[in-house]
């Protein structure tokens, strides 16, 4: 039987000239973290960054880049940021666009940038314009040009909440990988990523005194999140240890949030029921149907 190998993932703080990857995104959070955080080492980098807008009002970029300490508004009035909106009047042409792209790098090497970056909704192929049914044609050639140029960066915006699991599936692979928000902690010994469906915090490895800081940290990053999500998960099922001191961690952060949150944990290990029980703490365990 052959098997299909999974995409190669990228941590939005590590992609390269060279890359283009898939942002296949469930929630409007995901989508905020991961592109901010792509634009936001670009323009650090000195790289132009150029964004195609479709659903995204282009004045909100300058909120994204805000909490990663970044002046969006700066950049735009710099040109090292540029947003273009989408509208596909005169239909989609995908030699024509891909043309435009190698105009686009050629057009930051002169002025100085060290490289380009670009990302783009990919919400408009949906609203029937001639061309779009080309979708393939043109990530192929997107493709070659990242190969081609040496100092282009893509990333692709796919909301899965609008496009077919097929369909997905088939743009996915003609990407190089996917593209995912980077961890809020990762060493050899804890892991720490933030998970958007259901939001929460996917939680790997060990934690023990050594971790128990970026653990706890972590825990307050969450707490920060907007109140309009009122579920947040904590994953365990890749945890492999956690003392008492981690646990009454996690038990003071679910005391701690605001009260019309909940906390869930789903994958409790054994040991660490076994620890509430005894203490008499309570942690509530999330149905594995989340």
């Amino acid at each position: 039987m052959k098997h299909i190998s999974e995409p190669i993932t990228t941590h939005a703080g590590r992609v390269r000239p060279g890359d283009h990857l898939c942002l296949p995104f469930a929630s409007d959070a995901e989508q905020r973290e991961v592109v901010s955080v792509f634009i936001a080492d670009g323009l650090r980098r000195g790289e132009r960054v150029l964004y195609f807008s479709d659903r995204t009002h282009p004045e909100a970029l300058d909120d994204w880049l805000g909490p990663r300490g970044v002046d969006g508004a700066l950049a735009i009035a710099r040109g090292q940021l540029e947003v273009r909106a989408t509208d596909g009047r005169d239909g989609f042409d995908p030699a024509e666009v891909v043309g435009g792209i190698r105009h686009a790098v050629r057009d930051a090497r002169a002025a100085g940038f060290q490289g380009l970056r670009l990302t783009g909704e990919m919400s408009w192929t949906l609203r029937g314009m001639p061309g779009a049914t080309r979708l393939h044609e043109y990530e192929t050639g997107v493709s070659e040009t990242v190969v081609d140029s040496g100092d282009l960066a893509a990333v692709c915006q796919y909301d899965e909440r609008l496009f077919e699991r097929t369909d997905l599936s088939g743009l996915v692979s003609a990407h190089h990988g996917v593209v995912c928000i980077d961890p809020l902690h990762d060493d050899r010994r804890l892991r720490i990523i933030p998970t958007y469906s259901p939001r929460g915090l996917r939680i790997a490895g060990i934690v023990d005194d050594s971790t128990a800081a970026p653990l706890a940290e972590a825990l307050t990053h969450a707490a920060d999140w907007p109140t309009g999500e009122p579920l947040l998960v904590l994953d365990l099922a890749e945890l492999t240890f956690i003392d008492v001191a981690g646990i009454r961690a996690l038990v003071r952060f679910a005391e701690s949030v605001a009260p019309e949150r909940r906390v869930l944990v789903r994958h409790m290990p054994g040991s660490m029921r076994k620890v509430l029980r005894i203490a008499r703490w309570t942690l509530q365990e999330a149905d594995e149907s989340l």
